[in-house]
């Protein structure tokens, strides 16, 4: 007999049908990730991850907009249309100058069941951290910040391997290095639990407490992507009281771990045990399951049929900092080119377009606008219409095109990209 555990969430970002032209497709219908600062180490996530993205692409390592500037990106785009969501390492970096600057930001759209609705998450702003800022000695200041400033979930990725009595294996021989420990994580989640607890404490009767939602990001490759290990994580992050955790899938950004990399059987395989796990574990937190799975083998999960076909490169993009070149100046006008706009927004491929700030030269008035590659963008829809790249997350595929990641073995013939 099923459990009653809450819905499954999963990624959103749009669901318009690949035979929509994108010259038809609005504004307010594509998001952009506005990768403000991509600065990994002591001031920011103070992690090097080794397979990070940010540290493993030449064209987004160690690079930023201006501080000042990206408030106001980020406003000159939403003014014409578009959902933006700043992009940093960390939400607590520079000692939580984004917060400050942003708000309560999310950093992307989870919605649950057959008619999108936003997750508890979606509600308030969404901290995304590695969990090293808050084993600061200012983390209570942090967290103050994070509340003040509208924050209602704390994201932390997570790391670790767990043994039969739900330990974390802390030997040395975790694959990926440069990590937050899982070890760390747990301490990470005792400060949060004794800040809620003080701030219980200091609660008036007419007072809600002001407890933050924990989502916990897990990623799943061939270190720790059997049933076993899967189930033992479900028990765990119910001992340790998270509200989401989230699963998502090792990707071998920087070719440093072709072995973790799981095949299509073996992505297949991991869809299948999510689903059980969920219909026959309690799960006292909600279940989340990224995009970058794919969808061979998605079917077991019973999303909506738009889940997994990725929208990058159609309804999603990533706006990344570049060296500025003046592209043209008149007399009323200065064009400069001042970021690249990307499909996938993991490995910054393929090159859509250019943001670009316009200054009047007569009052030095300044706007920002995106300006697409309209024929990059419906040759690379082509490609996934066609069958070039057949997985409905398509960054492995482009990846190994362009020489970039190992190949594993895999099922060779992967169903085509939806149209719907």
């Amino acid at each position: 007999m099923s459990v009653a555990n809450a819905p499954i969430a999963y990624d959103f970002h749009g669901d318009t049908p690949f035979t929509v032209p994108f010259q038809d497709i609005k504004s307010d219908d594509i998001h952009i990730y506005l990768d403000l600062d991509t600065k990994v180490g002591k001031n920011t996530c103070g992690q090097k991850c080794t397979h990070c993205w940010f540290v493993n692409y030449e064209k987004v390592y160690n690079k930023s907009f201006a501080m000042e500037e990206g408030p106001l990106i980020k406003a000159g785009l939403e003014a014409e249309g578009f959902h933006v969501y700043p992009r940093y390492v960390d939400s607590f970096a520079y000692d939580g100058a984004f917060m400050r600057l942003y708000g309560p930001a999310n950093n992307r759209e989870f919605r649950q069941e057959s008619d999108h609705k936003p997750t508890e998450t979606m509600e308030k702003g969404d901290a995304w951290t590695s969990g090293r800022p808050l084993l600061a000695d200012n983390h209570v200041e942090l967290l103050d910040l994070a509340r003040v400033s509208g924050y209602g979930t704390i994201s932390i990725t997570y790391h670790g391997v767990l043994d039969e009595n739900l330990a974390v294996i802390d030997d040395g021989s975790y694959p990926i290095k440069g990590v937050f420990s899982g070890a760390n994580t747990e301490e990470v989640l005792r400060r949060i639990g004794r800040y809620h607890d003080k701030r219980r404490d200091r609660m008036r009767g007419d007072e809600l407490p002001a407890a933050f939602r924990v989502n916990i990001g897990v990623t799943i490759g061939r270190h720790n992507n059997s049933r076993t290990s899967l189930e033992r994580y479900a028990h765990y992050f119910n001992k340790l009281g998270v509200d989401t955790v989230r699963f998502n899938n090792f990707a071998d950004h920087g070719g440093r771990h072709p072995e973790l990399q799981m095949s299509y059987d073996e992505i297949e395989q991991v869809y299948r045990d999510l689903k059980w796990l969920h219909e026959n574990v309690e799960m006292r937190f909600q279940l989340g399951v990224s995009e970058d799975f794919g969808t061979f083998g998605i079917k077991a999960m019973g999303f909506p049929s738009h889940v997994g076909w990725c929208r990058a490169g159609r309804q999603l993009f990533a706006a990344i900092p570049t060296d500025e070149v003046v592209l043209a100046e008149s007399d009323d006008e200065r064009r400069e080119k001042i970021g690249d706009i990307v499909g996938c927004v993991n490995t910054f491929e393929p090159h859509l377009g250019i943001l670009v700030r316009k200054v009047s030269t007569r009052d030095q008035d300044v706007t920002y606008s995106l300006e697409f590659d309209h024929e990059a963008i419906d040759e690379f829809t082509a490609k996934r219409l066609s069958g070039v790249y057949q997985d409905g997350c398509f960054a492995r595929e482009l990846s190994q095109e362009r020489g970039l990641v190992s190949r594993v073995p895999e099922r060779r013939q992967l169903p085509l990209v939806r149209t719907s």
